[in-house]
């Protein structure tokens, strides 16, 4: 008996299996959150260099600011720097500082700000970048995005060591629990362990009584002979002689290793473009708070529209078009004048609708392209690739010191390379899903679109 004869013994997909999904996605819910912190923890405000002995009367405050601070080519006042000397200005009355060699030269020097910033508290009382004892602006702005930077390495790493943990048996409740920390655990409590993996690991009596437990709950009676203790140590004994697959086997036959580079590039383009319009929300003539409400409410009706798309179009045009779609997004805000804010919006909510879509779309698609005995391990490692896309999104925000459209010109880009490399994998829909790597050998490159479509047995889409 093999473990899938098993599963239909006590019900397959039933109330039981749905209660879990329920309480493992509940969970996810609050993911987002954590993961779109640095748009506000990281946020930048209006600033400039801080002055000496401002006037008291601020009637004139802005005469003050032009002998001060420079402004920059788009008529804004610098953020960064500030005149080496004040300049004299006509009506106004400065001091004696005025009669200064600066303001003789046709090009007033400038310097950095040395005494710190003054910033706009208007939206953010404090951020890692107004913190007094940090300043991380002008020159030392990189280190503020590398913050976020570091929370993405911190998930990658996070994954790979919790998930080796997790697989190990290696438990980490109990010493919180003696120190008060029992409340933060006892979600996982609710969640049985997956008996394929205690059987794996030779525990047998639990997983015969997790899957008595699953048979009550999906209402299925079962025959003590069928799943007695004995029966189940035969399929324990079966999964135990699998070799454990491991990430070499990705890349050691032909159509397997095509299927899991195009996978890490597709991924890494994916978490690359998607994070890279979500973290980028200036320009476009709204405050933070109302930039995320939209960029939230588009998710949804693409979410909708992936639905659509991957049942009649396919996984593989759906994968490819939200990825230009995101690209052109991008490109066509490069072309927008920055007048415009009203358009420049339109295109960053389109722009974020596509990405989304297309991170919706990939698991499908990746999920379904690995045969079943690897189908776990090609996820993690495009995953794993996608972390490390969207660790490096925030650090290429800082090349628009080299040029202020750059940032967009590298994401869009990289957006349109995962698009035609997810033109080279095969089409999944309507076809029987691999299950071992033999299956996904035996498929000779298709001749069309026809060809590769023809599946082994037809499922529903």
């Amino acid at each position: 008996m093999s473990f899938e004869e098993l599963l239909e013994q006590v019900g397959g997909f039933g109330p039981f299996q749905l209660r879990n999904v329920a309480l493992l996605a509940l969970p996810r819910v609050l993911l987002p959150l954590h993961f779109l912190l640095p748009i506000f923890l990281d946020a930048v405000p209006a600033h400039r260099c801080a002055l000496p002995g401002a006037p008291a009367n601020f009637s004139h405050q802005d005469a003050w600011l032009e002998a001060y601070i420079p402004r920059e080519p788009d008529g804004t006042l610098s953020s960064c720097l500030r005149f080496a000397y004040p300049q004299a200005l006509p009506n106004t009355t400065l001091g004696e500082e005025r009669q200064s060699r600066g303001e003789l030269e046709d090009e007033p020097a400038t310097v950095p700000c040395s005494q710190g910033w003054e910033y706009d508290h208007s939206e953010f009382s404090s951020t890692t970048a107004t913190e007094s004892q940090w300043d991380l602006v002008c020159e030392q702005k990189g280190l503020n995005r590398a913050a976020s930077t570091f929370f993405f390495a911190g998930v990658l790493v996070g994954a790979v060591a919790f998930g080796y943990l997790s697989d190990r048996e290696l438990i980490l409740h109990d010493p919180f629990a003696g120190l008060g920390g029992g409340v933060c655990c006892w979600w996982p409590t609710w969640v049985p362990e997956s008996a394929r993996w205690l059987l794996t690991q030779g525990h047998v009596k639990e997983a015969h009584r997790y899957l008595l437990h699953c048979a009550r709950l999906n209402g299925r009676p079962v025959c003590e002979d069928s799943l007695s203790q004995e029966a189940v140590s035969k399929v324990a004994a079966e999964e135990r002689v699998v070799r454990r697959p491991s990430y070499l086997d990705l890349f050691r036959t032909p159509r397997l290793r095509h299927i899991s580079l195009c996978c890490v590039v597709v991924w890494f383009g994916v978490n690359f473009s998607y994070y890279g319009l979500s973290l980028d929300v200036s320009g476009l003539g709204l405050n933070v708070y109302q930039t995320q409400l939209l960029f939230g409410a588009v998710e949804l009706p693409f979410k909708l529209l992936v639905y659509l798309s991957v049942r009649h179009a396919g996984r593989r045009l759906t994968q490819a078009g939200t990825l230009l779609g995101t690209a052109l997004a991008l490109g066509t805000r490069l072309l927008v004048s920055s007048d415009m804010k009203s358009w420049s919006t339109v295109l960053a909510v389109m722009g974020k609708g596509f990405s989304e879509a297309a991170f919706t779309t990939v698991y499908l698609f990746t999920s379904e392209l690995y045969p079943t005995v690897l189908r776990q391990t090609g996820m993690g490692l495009t995953a794993l690739v996608g972390r490390l896309g969207g660790s490096l999104a925030p650090l290429a925000a800082l090349l628009d010191g080299v040029w202020l459209s750059l940032p967009k010109l590298v994401y869009g880009g990289i957006a349109l390379l995962a698009a035609g490399t997810a033109l080279l994998l095969p089409e999944t829909r309507q076809a029987q899903l691999p299950e071992t790597i033999q299956d996904v050998e035996r498929k000779s490159a298709p001749t069309s679109l026809q060809e590769e479509e023809m599946p082994m047995k037809q499922v529903q889409n």
